[in-house]
């Protein structure tokens, strides 16, 4: 209801009841005001305020009517009071104002009505634009025992364009404290460790007593009043108490020495100290309560991150490459994160070293500032060292120091060469006089080609030609993994790959075990995909080594992963292939990039087949005659050949599967003389003469060499205890001899037939 008034009134209402009329009957009220407050004050009850009050801007859209409307404050307790002046701008933003000043009166501060504002619009002097009125308040009186929000209560009749409502213009209470920190920094054991605290009442006398309380671990060290923004509370001389004797020095307390008449607002500067054998890493949270009736806003608070020097290394976004395709280009980002601002010293050195059959290539990475963050002044400057292409070092520059976090800094464009046979997680080890060490994962390597046989592997025989041996396949492993044009790779003086592209047609050829040659030419045909084979050059030829050479020249790579079959292929095994699988290789330009300009293997030695397929089964072997016999047993240094037993200078032992023995015993086994032993210190390769043949091998190294063609062996020669010890198998069998295995007496029996 809307309030009887006062004999004052009188006149203005006398006067909107004469312009009501004037409007059509027909034609409704808007009611469409709003109501909008500068600011709420936090204020006191028992008092008068003449400063700091809001505005409150009254908006009525598209405003056609006059009307009126009263703006009221509480009805208790007792004792309200309020002041205003009103103020009708010329527009409403850029449109002139449906107001003119003399269409609106304002009455405020009657001593009758002390606690309303009658607002009266009589006339509207551009209908239709948007009206504005702005009233601000010069004086509020607050009766003592009030608390809470004081409200003015707009009350307007139907017919109004004012709309009814409360409206919020201050608020009235004990007040409360907050408690919050500008930047949260990380500390360190040893640190400075410096925080600072902004302290905010949200009324006067609000601060009474405060305690800080820090976790486990964390004391207050040394504090102090940085600056007082605004108010007027008196901290005085020392208002903190803190030590060993609160809470092992954990809590903070601060009293003021006289509380506030304004609120105010002050920034405390601390020093934190760490046990190191208490505190934990992650968030420094202190735990915020009042204290001498003191009512608080904030319950806890971040003031700072603990944690240690140092950095980690990892990998996001690894993605897949090709084995034997050059100059990869990787997906992969390389991140070093820093736990702490300055964990990584200048000059100060990460390298990151591939494996043996992994080489860089082309160029360095690039920082990728899109994912870095937190770095200051700090980056990393690579290079490659070396001579075998493995090893990049990057070299620490500027620091992070000042940060509110620990560095993050993102590498990209890393390219990389693998081996043709390389396959499965391609890894990097860390290192470098910064402290960082492991290894991560940068791309995952997939074979270019995977081969396969059809049906059931038929036998073949030695001494026989044009023998049926399975058909096979051979599919891409994604598109474009055989390739049509011949690439290859250059290295510069730290051994980093580059690759060369020629027009010449790259091929696929596949290699047939030595004594196996093709009888005629095999059916060469692409059963799925879009990759092109040039079927009328397809060729055979045989190697010096006698094997058997089938060369599938490539005329267009595939858009799509493709499948190529042979059939029909017939082979002759002469009379010295041994019993067992036979099994074609699958190499050459289409499958490997990572030849050198006369296809040779010179980067990856040993590496040249990117897949195998076993086609066949040798059931007869070769004749053999037995010229002596020699026993290894695991573990023991005694050996026999024939009758006749001997003690070598180390036992045997089992490493990874295979049968190591001391590899001049095995020599002496297999019939080579002592004189036909010869040992290069220099380089470390031992040689073994027999007959026509020579074997070589060199300490850490894979490679069999026998007279001139490298062999790749699964495993390394090695020097343990100062004596070269190898596979039994390995060297028996180039030395000539049959190697067999008696797993129930831990024996390896070494055949010698030649």
């Amino acid at each position: 209801m809307i309030k009887a008034r006062k004999k004052w009134l009188s006149v203005l209402l006398t006067v909107a009841m004469l312009a009501a009329l004037l409007v059509p009957l027909a034609t409704p009220a808007q009611a469409a005001a709003t109501y909008t407050v500068s600011n709420v004050p936090l204020l006191e009850a028992g008092k008068t305020y003449t400063t700091d009050l809001p505005t409150i801007t009254i908006d009525l859209k598209a405003l056609t009517t006059t009307g009126y409307v009263y703006l009221s404050l509480p009805t208790t307790p007792s004792g309200w009071a309020i002041g205003a002046n009103r103020n009708v701008p010329a527009n409403v933003g850029s449109v002139p104002n449906a107001l003119a000043s003399s269409d609106v009166d304002v009455v405020a501060g009657d001593p009758q009505h002390p606690d309303e504002i009658f607002i009266n619009i009589k006339n509207v002097t551009n209908p239709g634009n948007d009206g504005r009125i702005i009233l601000t308040l010069t004086s509020l009186t607050i009766p003592s025992g009030f608390s809470g929000d004081v409200k003015l209560s707009a009350e307007a009749p139907d017919t109004s364009p004012f709309s009814s409502g409360d409206i919020i213009i201050a608020r009235v209470g004990a007040g409360d404290v907050s408690v919050a920190v500008d930047d949260v920094k990380t500390i360190t054991a040893g640190g400075t460790n410096e925080v600072y605290l902004n302290i905010r009442e949200n009324a006067p006398n609000a601060l009474k007593g405060l305690k800080l309380t820090l976790p486990p671990g964390f004391r207050w060290k040394s504090v102090q009043t940085d600056r007082l923004y605004w108010g007027d509370i008196n901290l005085g001389a020392n208002p903190y108490s803190y030590g060993p004797s609160l809470n092992d020095g954990r809590d903070l307390k601060i009293t003021p020495q006289t509380t506030s008449t304004k609120a105010s607002y002050f920034k405390v500067k601390a020093v934190i100290d760490i046990d190191e054998t208490v505190a934990k890493y992650g968030d420094v949270v202190v735990t915020v309560s009042g204290e001498n009736g003191t009512s608080v806003a904030t319950s806890s608070v971040t003031v700072a991150k603990y944690g240690e020097y140092g950095a980690k290394v990892y990998t996001e976004n690894v993605g897949t490459i090709t084995a034997g395709k050059a100059e990869e280009h990787l997906d992969t980002y390389l991140v070093i994160e820093e736990s702490v601002p300055g964990s990584l010293v200048a000059n100060r050195t990460i390298t990151l070293t591939l494996p043996e059959n992994a080489r860089w290539s082309k160029d360095k990475p690039t920082r990728d500032d899109s994912r870095s963050k937190n770095r200051g002044s700090l980056d990393i400057q690579w290079s490659f060292i070396g001579s075998d292409g493995r090893t990049l070092k990057g070299t620490i520059s500027g620091t992070s120091s000042g940060q509110s976090e620990g560095a993050k800094l993102v590498f990209k464009d890393f390219y990389v060469t693998t081996a043709p046979d390389f396959v499965g997680d391609l890894k990097v080890e860390v290192g470098g006089s910064a402290g960082l060490s492991g290894s991560v994962v940068l791309a995952k390597v997939n074979a270019p080609v995977k081969a396969s046989a059809e049906g059931t592997i038929p036998e073949v025989k030695i001494g026989l030609p044009g023998q049926a041996v399975a058909d096979f396949t051979i599919t891409e492993t994604g598109k474009e993994a055989v390739v049509a044009n011949v690439v290859y790779c250059t290295a510069d003086s730290y051994g980093v790959l580059t690759k060369v592209t020629l027009s010449n047609r790259a091929r696929i050829t596949i290699k047939a075990p030595a004594g196996v040659t093709f009888s005629g030419i095999p059916k060469v045909e692409v059963v799925s995909g879009d990759l092109v084979v040039d079927t009328a050059a397809v060729a055979t030829d045989t190697s010096p080594n006698n094997e058997g050479l089938l060369y599938i020249p490539i005329k267009s790579a595939s858009t799509v992963p493709s499948t190529i079959k042979i059939s029909g292929v017939k082979v002759t095994l002469d009379r010295t292939v041994p019993e067992g699988d036979l099994v074609f290789k699958v190499r050459d330009t289409a499958v490997n990039q990572t030849l050198d300009k006369d296809g040779k293997d010179t980067f990856f030695p040993g590496h040249k087949d990117a897949a195998s397929v076993v086609v066949a089964k040798c059931v007869t072997p070769a004749p053999t005659q037995t010229l002596g016999k020699a026993v290894f047993k695991i573990g023991e240094a005694k050996y026999t050949i024939g009758d006749k037993e001997y003690t070598m200078d180390a036992a045997a032992y089992i490493e990874n599967d295979r049968a190591f023995a001391p590899m001049r015993y095995v020599a002496y086994a297999a019939g080579v003389t002592q004189d036909n032993i010869l040992w290069n210190p220099a380089t470390r390769t031992a040689t073994f003469i027999k007959g026509d043949r020579v074997v070589q091998v060199t300490a850490d190294s894979n490679i069999l060499v026998v007279n001139g063609t490298q062999i790749a062996m699964d495993v390394k020669a090695v020097i343990k205890d100062g004596r070269f010890f190898l596979p039994v198998r390995w060297l028996s069998v180039a030395l000539g001899c049959q190697v067999d295995w008696d797993a129930q007496n831990q024996q390896v029996i070494v055949t010698r037939t030649q």
